[in-house]
């Protein structure tokens, strides 16, 4: 009997144990992506060029790109990529859909062409024992779980605004919301979707909290 009770107390221990592994590893994978913004969103500012966050949706692989382009956000963009080109595999695809698109007769700007900088602080980054599973962002208008998920960073220190799910083994799901008035990245240990724009968001609190920091070092 004591036998059978202290193998229940062990089996109880290595399962506690491994959930608690997994949730590590889906909390440092949260704020590696959370850093990651905060790169982008710096390597805007710094570059004065337009950047984007890319998520192999499915994967783990994360990486920035960038453009000397001048890039305008397209939401009705209809390959889904707010705008920019795509990979050469999406020729055909892209001139099926933008000649479906000319029904409306829309302009539309020229699309940017986004590359990743050369260097090894560039290089495409692999989360350990996780999947981006869904990705939101203001530029589509359904969430993306299949191939490139993107969000995109301004050079005049703005932001789209943006949630990113992440997956790991234990069937949890940890959350990194991109607030786009501010580029701050908050971390959710549950799934959050992104808020409507007529929702009350914490946005507006850090635009004017910015703005009174700019007033007071002004005076």
């Amino acid at each position: 009997m004591i036998v059978v009770l202290i193998g229940g107390l062990m089996a109880s221990s290595a399962v506690v144990g491994f959930g608690a592994t997994h949730r590590g590893r889906l909390r440092a994978a949260a704020a590696r992506v959370a850093a990651a913004m905060r790169f982008a969103y710096v390597h805007s500012l710094t570059t004065g060029r337009a950047t984007r966050l890319v998520f192999s949706m499915g994967g783990n692989s994360v990486w920035i790109e960038d453009t000397q382009d001048a890039h305008v956000l397209d939401p009705n963009d209809p390959m889904r990529a707010g705008g920019a080109t795509v990979d050469a595999q999406q020729v055909e695809e892209i001139a099926r859909r933008e000649a479906e698109a000319q029904i409306n007769l829309r302009p539309r700007a020229p699309r940017a062409e986004f590359a990743r900088p050369a260097g090894n602080r560039y290089r495409v980054r692999e989360l350990e024992g996780v999947a981006f599973t869904r990705l939101y962002s203001s530029h589509e208008a359904e969430a993306r779980e299949r191939g490139d998920g993107y969000i995109y960073f301004f050079t005049g220190g703005a932001a789209e605004p943006a949630v990113i799910h992440i997956h790991g083994g234990n069937d949890e799901t940890f959350s990194v919301m991109l607030h786009g008035a501010s580029g701050r990245p908050e971390i959710f240990d549950h799934a959050v979707e992104l808020p409507r724009l007529d929702e009350n968001t914490s946005d507006e609190l850090d635009v004017d909290l910015r703005d009174q920091r700019v007033r007071e070092a002004a005076e």
